[in-house]
């Protein structure tokens, strides 16, 4: 059923009438002129399957709920079987999927992020392998799977089974560190290459009155403790617990993350940050510091360029009309020269409950999430509805403000969506409109972190993606808790410590806690993990590769 049929459907008219706030899953529709008997009977002789859906909160006043919409309506229309949902907050999953596994209840289709939990599934073997239903039921996904091995190669558990299915994204920079071009041309000044000229460059933006106001009330750096500022340092030293050496084996990261915080001890010594960094507990000060002018360098989440093109960039520009950012590369430092972590291009997002009662459906609709045309509905929305083709042929948003309302919230029932396989118009390049001159700047930020950070300089997050690093079974999970924050609050505590603690006595301390705390059976265990899986595991030369290919195919639409 392809996407020429579906368009003809009445739901679609309703849609674009906007009478469908009230819609359900179970609602009568007719199908190509069948009455309504007729497309009962059909919606019959589809499978009935479960599945999850996350809860975000997301759902417009009116437009019913994440369970019960537009968009579930749409699916159990269209879509080879009659779906049931079942909402999962979706920072509370590991709580309410445990509790529905434990009761038996747990969906037949489990959608969910996060790799430790579907890997506690597969210990507790409440997961169906998946190798011979893709090979004798699957078309669509089988197809991907097919021309992306890697796909496999993520899904495929430690006995050799493929147990999970996913998706092939778009690689590109998830952070970017922001340096005031403005204020750099303002006092005369090169963007920092090293931890040492870092230094230098945020002392002149806090002491140097950056922004001409006459006032000492700007600060060099964003805040060391929350926000990603903190992250951007973190990938400057690969700090991380576990690293890989230069000879391919395991070590632990505790004397990088030693070098990282005598790297925010002198930021802090120097003054250049706000000293009261620490009650900032969510960000949100530093963020609207940011946002008012009034920081030089930050780091920023911008896995999500049109929005922050959309929201922050403009926010900062309405309230600083001078204003102009650069996306900076991460200075080199003592132990490296890094990047900044990269989007993972093999994501995988979903499982199948052991117990499915008709786990053919359940591969039929994983097929059907799978097309390009049923992820660009979640999306886009509809062509002529919610966006019509702009000159560069892709889809443009025609009301921004019905968008929001009907689609911007349906993004979690694309996650089997493999955007790029619609061509050009699958790359974020080409979602920005021009015309818009803030959406312009974005993409300039955009086109320049991608540069700046899609090098082949080591990704300073350690081994791999951490959506491909294993979990640690349930004890060591525990004291691998416990341990982090214990340690974290030692390097906290000799950053603003002075001469009563030093960065020396923290890592003495981090390191007789590592080995009291469990540490030395933690590091065994990702040793002997490691030399069993090393050779299966998707790591970032993998990714810098998938990225070059990705920029050839783009470059080959245009």
């Amino acid at each position: 059923m392809r996407m020429g049929k579906w368009t003809k459907l009445p739901l679609i008219a309703a849609m674009a009438a906007g009478l469908l706030a009230g819609c359900s899953g179970n609602s009568g529709g007719t199908e190509n002129g069948d009455t309504p008997q007729t497309a009962s009977d059909k919606a019959e002789k589809k499978g009935h399957i479960t599945s999850t859906i996350y809860d975000r909160g997301s759902v417009p006043n009116g437009m019913g709920t994440i369970e019960d919409n537009m968009w579930s309506a749409w699916i159990n229309e269209n879509g080879p079987a009659n779906v049931k949902f079942t909402a999962v907050p979706r920072w509370e999953s590991q709580s309410k999927l445990n509790v529905l596994f434990a009761s038996g209840s747990a969906p037949d289709l489990i959608f969910e992020f996060g790799t430790g939990l579907r890997n506690t599934f597969f210990d507790q073997k409440q997961l169906m392998p998946l190798d011979d239903l893709i090979a004798n039921h699957s078309v669509e996904y089988k197809a991907l799977m097919e021309k992306f091995p890697q796909l496999k190669q993520a899904g495929t558990k430690t006995d050799g089974k493929l147990y999970e299915v996913g998706r092939i994204n778009e690689v590109y920079p998830l952070l970017s560190f922001f340096i005031r071009e403005d204020w750099l041309e303002k006092l005369n000044l090169e963007a920092p290459k090293t931890t040492e000229e870092m230094i230098a460059v945020a002392k002149a933006f806090t002491e140097n009155d950056p922004d001409g106001n006459g006032v000492k009330d700007t600060y060099g750096i964003a805040g060391l403790q929350f926000g990603e500022t903190p992250g951007i340092i973190r990938y400057m030293f690969n700090a991380n617990w576990i690293n890989v050496n230069e000879n391919d084996e395991i070590e632990l990261g505790l004397p990088n993350m030693k070098a990282a915080a005598e790297f925010k001890r002198q930021l802090y010594e120097a003054g250049v940050v706000d000293k009261d960094f620490l009650t900032d507990k969510d960000g949100a000060k530093t963020k609207q510091d940011f946002l008012n002018g009034k920081i030089g360098m930050i780091g920023w989440m911008t896995g999500d360029y049109t929005s922050f093109a959309t929201k922050e960039l403009d926010t900062l520009l309405h309230n600083v009309p001078g204003a102009k950012l650069k996306v900076i590369e991460l200075p080199a430092t003592p132990v490296g020269h890094h990047t900044v972590v990269w989007n993972n291009p093999v994501q995988m997002t979903a499982v199948v409950n052991a117990r499915a009662k008709d786990p053919e459906t359940v591969m039929k609709h994983i097929d059907f999430l799978t097309r390009i045309e049923t992820g660009r509905m979640f999306k886009h929305g509809m062509e002529g509805v919610h966006y019509t083709k702009g000159a560069n042929g892709c889809p443009e948003i025609t009301d921004q403000e019905k968008y929001k309302n009907e689609v911007s919230w349906a993004g979690d029932y694309a996650m089997l969506y493999s955007r790029l396989e619609e061509g050009k118009c699958g790359y974020t390049e080409t979602f920005f409109n021009e015309s818009i001159p803030v959406q312009k700047e974005g993409l300039r930020l955009f086109k320049e972190a991608r540069d700046v950070y899609m090098t082949d300089l080591v990704v300073g997050e350690g081994i791999t993606h951490s959506e491909h690093m294993p979990q640690l079974p349930k004890e060591m999970q525990v004291k691998m808790s416990n341990l982090t924050k214990a340690i974290d609050d030692l390097f906290t505590q000799a950053i603003i410590g002075g001469s009563k603690y030093t960065v020396e006595q923290a890592m003495k301390d981090a390191e007789a806690k590592w080995q009291s705390g469990g540490g030395a059976e933690i590091e065994a265990w990702y040793k002997d993990w490691w030399s069993r899986e090393k050779d299966n595991l998707l790591r970032w030369d993998d990714f810098y590769e998938i990225y070059k290919q990705q920029q050839e195919e783009f470059a080959k639409a245009q």
